[in-house]
């Protein structure tokens, strides 16, 4: 019941952002005629949208920042936990919520990422592409999303993100290995988004366990 509850609340949810990035974005468009839109009873004149873009900048300036995280250690030299990190079209092996990483043939900084998973009554799918940012060699990976390149699922809502991952030696043949995500949600949800972190959070456990276990397969192989 709650889990359908949420799902109404997000396609109401959505309805009122569109709703409100119209009247908040109209007052400083020219209107499509030379008529004078009339006022409405709070005396707001309601104009079209001209540009699809002006929609997406006000909804995405009505967003939040959450993260979330998790660690494991792994039984594998740092180096080699890197280098599986440092090959991204690999991280589906262990993250198969992220169905695809495609490299951009034309600026290997760039890559083409699709998320796919069911939750809250629902199936999501979108992608985007994210820029590898300055790496730290066997300390630090770390990538965001390039704005206005978010397609799928979400419609017109721009859902900006960023990860990285931190690398911590232990030993000559263990390391630790920490996943951090961050990423938008529409203020209009914000009072909902303690439900995301737990979902989130326990899909990123799973992931970084497994990537544990491949990790030390890989090793020993």
């Amino acid at each position: 019941m709650v889990v359908s509850s949420f799902a109404n609340l997000y396609s109401s949810s959505a309805h009122f952002v569109t709703h409100k990035a119209t009247l908040s974005v109209g007052s400083h468009l020219q209107p499509h005629s030379h008529a004078t839109p009339r006022p409405n009873r709070l005396g707001i004149r309601a104009r079209r949208i001209g540009s699809p873009r002006l929609l997406d900048r006000t909804i995405q300036t009505r967003a939040q920042w959450l993260e979330n995280s998790a660690q494991v250690e792994v039984d594998t030299p740092v180096e080699v936990a890197w280098s599986m990190w440092e090959d991204r079209e690999k991280i589906p092996t262990w993250m198969p919520w992220i169905t695809s990483v495609e490299i951009q043939e034309n600026d290997r900084h760039m890559s083409k990422w699709t998320l796919s998973t069911y939750q809250f009554n629902r199936q999501w799918e979108f992608s985007w592409l994210a820029k590898n940012m300055t790496p730290l060699q066997y300390q630090k990976i770390h990538w965001r999303s390039v704005p206005g390149s978010t397609s799928g699922s979400l419609g017109a809502v721009e859902i900006q993100n960023q990860g990285q991952i931190r690398f911590l030696r232990k030993g000559e043949d263990r390391c630790a290995v920490k996943l951090t995500i961050s990423y938008q949600v529409p203020s209009v949800l914000a009072p909902f988004a303690n439900l995301l972190t737990p979902v989130v959070e326990g899909i990123l456990q799973q992931d970084m366990e497994r990537f544990a276990q491949i990790a030390k397969s890989t090793n020993q192989q």
